[in-house]
């Protein structure tokens, strides 16, 4: 039995059960960003019970309560920031989906390799900004150099002797 702080159960009355369980860690914060029977309100109140939990468990695990399942808490943070899409995301689905609404009316023409080539092109060149974007950025909740993993470990210990 581990001492996991129990889920958040704030709004779960309005939501499918297969979501409101208090074995919310066996869902992906992923699966519940992109469900379809959820709608962006529900999807953002589960992400953020989930949130919480994973929160919890950071804070347990810190103070060597922790069960050993994994917190999460990146997954969570990563699902919540796609219901809100920036606007460079936007614009780069709407190019491509009003490319796409072009090519029936192209077929069978010399339009319509080019605006395949185009669709390729632009989701080559959005697929390349991410991982140039994701290769710079610092994981959340990850510390940003080693002396702060030291410095962590050291608090950590001398957390654990006080009594």
């Amino acid at each position: 039995m581990s001492n996991r702080p129990k889920a958040s159960t704030a709004n779960r009355e309005t939501l499918p059960a297969e979501v409101t369980s208090q074995r919310t860690t066996a869902i992906l914060p992923a699966h519940v960003a992109v469900d379809p029977a959820l709608s962006k309100d529900q999807k953002a109140r589960v992400l953020e019970a989930m949130e919480q939990d994973a929160r919890q468990l950071s804070t347990a695990t810190a103070e060597g309560m922790d069960g050993g399942e994994p917190t999460r808490l990146h997954e969570v943070l990563v699902a919540k920031s796609t219901l809100d899409p920036a606007p460079d995301s936007i614009a780069f689905a709407v190019v491509v989906n009003t490319l796409k609404a072009a090519l029936p009316e192209a077929k069978g023409t010399q339009a319509h390799a080019v605006i395949l080539h185009a669709i390729e092109s632009v989701e080559a060149a959005w697929a390349a900004i991410q991982k140039i974007v994701g290769a710079h950025a610092i994981p959340v909740g990850e510390p940003t150099a080693t002396a702060s993993e030291k410095e962590l470990t050291e608090e950590l210990d001398k957390e654990k002797l006080d009594p």
